[in-house]
């Protein structure tokens, strides 16, 4: 009896802290988890549409080939919800080409382009400049005979859009949509800090002291 007991006691101690041990290593050594990187900024992609106002009157007896006129932004552009672009920032377009009615019945021509936005010196480049359906809000396949002679017909054309049919006005005020022609990359504004919740001041109880 005295044997075995002094055997039990020989017996090497068995550490349950071991495979704790192991198991802390293992979680260690696994790679963590890829944390989703958010961008660095916000990215209004090429090819995105805009609103856009003519703001002179151009025509094609008017018009001059070459001549530049004002356009503005007619709706805010948001990415995120973030406006990146306002509503009101003006920019240029150009008369592509200009040509008025001929003595023989020949039909006058316009070609306008717009092309490009000022966002506080910086330039947002232009593309498939072209009239809007009454009533549409976004780029479409349509034109927008208002201000324009019932005689006109205008055809989107590659930079701009032609307007035939006698001389042609068109009006200030004019609705027409245009593409961003490249990627326009915006800062992301700076999360907000949290405003610590004011501390309740005490409140003091005047009492009076009876005598």
């Amino acid at each position: 009896m005295i044997s075995s007991i002094f055997v039990l006691f020989m017996q090497p101690a068995v550490s349950t802290t071991e495979p704790e041990a192991a198991a802390v290593e293992a979680v260690a050594e696994t790679p963590a988890a890829e944390v989703a990187v958010q961008p660095e900024g916000l990215l209004l992609p090429r090819t995105t549409p805009l609103i856009i106002a003519i703001d002179k009157e151009l025509g094609s007896k008017i018009s001059q080939t070459g001549e530049t006129f004002p356009i503005r932004l007619a709706q805010a552009v948001s990415v995120e919800g973030v406006e990146v672009l306002p509503a009101g920032i003006t920019g240029q377009g150009e008369v592509v080409h200009a040509k008025k009615a001929g003595l023989a019945g020949a039909a006058g021509e316009l070609v306008l382009a717009a092309r490009y936005l000022d966002l506080n010196g910086r330039r947002i480049e232009l593309r498939s400049f072209r009239f809007m359906e009454a009533g549409e809000t976004s780029l479409g396949k349509g034109q927008d005979n208002t201000g324009v002679s019932s005689m006109t017909t205008a055809i989107a054309g590659p930079i701009g859009f032609f307007i035939g049919g006698g001389n042609t006005n068109v009006m200030p005020g004019t609705i027409a949509n245009a593409k961003t022609r490249n990627d326009e990359l915006f800062e992301r504004p700076a999360p907000a800090e949290a405003v610590p919740a004011e501390s309740a001041e005490p409140q003091v109880e005047n009492r009076e002291e009876l005598p």
